[in-house]
């Protein structure tokens, strides 16, 4: 069965309000019913935007994540989410995820199931991909982009890039594609359902609810909500707060003779996310010998970190 998804103004709103990326989350068109609602704009939007396809049925925190985040770049902005497994349809949309069998960045099909997939992030990441991270390699520099306001070739965009992707989404990628966090047999210790994708697993529709597809599709849009929120805050902690601090401990390292003539101690002018900088700032500089305490200020106490 063929089913698509719209949003009401105020769902648009309540998705994405905040600067940087708010453009890239107009309301999807579809389902006649709803289209009904929604009045002339919707279907508007469904005669001129572009459509992308995911499968129907029970959904993952993946395809939920990578449709709310091919619709952040320009060229999917208006895409309405169009949820099916005939292949047929599939075929007619301009993108297709999680769904098809086939991994086709030309072409925009970013299925990670088909037999013979092992596409990775790269950048020395060998975590299989899913329609998530698949979305994210392709699309993600657009993103970032446009929340720091730079051209995809700048350094900070890479840098951003690669940390949203360290921290945010290989965790997605692992847990769809089944693959477990430690290299051992052994049985966890205790369970842990509170990480997005099992949040967003329990957002299916019980078994003991009534199965509709008008159920189903709120559901889905409620996974949207929750994965899109979540990814954009890990963007916004790294571009406004993790990336500015890489110029007070570049700046710190200079002067860290200044504090101590062995040039291995580091004393930070405040409190801030230090540890990836200074160690890829160390790599970077070449500095030799290694700084081996990092000394700063919080509560007015002086700690020091080994």
């Amino acid at each position: 069965m063929l089913r698509s998804l719209v949003f009401s103004q105020a769902a648009r709103r309540s998705l994405c309000c905040a600067p940087g990326i708010h453009q890239g989350l107009p309301p999807l068109a579809g389902c006649r019913s709803l289209q009904r609602g929604c009045g002339g704009f919707s279907r508007t939007l469904a005669t001129m935007g572009k459509k992308v396809g995911t499968h129907n049925g029970s959904f993952h925190c993946d395809e939920a994540l990578g449709c709310f985040m091919i619709r952040l770049t320009d060229k999917f902005a208006d895409a309405e989410i169009v949820r099916t497994r005939d292949q047929k349809v599939l075929e007619t949309l301009d993108a297709v995820l999680d769904v098809g069998g086939v991994y086709d960045p030309a072409t925009d099909r970013y299925d990670h199931h088909q037999r013979g997939f092992d596409q990775n992030f790269g950048h020395g990441y060998v975590t299989k991909l899913s329609s998530a991270g698949l979305v994210y390699k392709h699309y993600g520099k657009e993103i970032v982009a446009k929340e720091l306001g730079l051209s995809e070739d700048h350094p900070d965009v890479q840098r951003v890039f690669l940390a949203v992707y360290k921290s945010f989404m290989e965790a997605i990628d692992g847990v769809d594609n089944g693959i477990n966090l430690y290299d051992t047999d052994k049985l966890p210790r205790y369970a842990n359902e509170t990480h997005l994708s099992a949040r967003v697993g329990k957002l299916n529709p019980d078994w003991m609810d009534e199965q509709t597809p008008e159920a189903e599709e709120e559901a889905f849009r409620k996974a949207m909500k929750l994965t899109g929120s979540e990814f954009l805050e890990s963007v916004r902690y790294y571009a406004r707060s993790w990336l500015p601090a890489r110029s007070i401990v570049a700046e710190c390292i200079a002067n860290r003779k200044e504090a101590d003539s062995s040039g291995e101690i580091l004393v930070l002018k405040r409190n801030c996310p230090w540890k990836g900088h200074l160690a890829e700032l160390e790599k970077e500089l070449k500095i030799d010998p290694t700084i081996k305490y990092v000394l700063y200020e919080v509560l007015h106490l002086l700690l020091v970190v080994l």
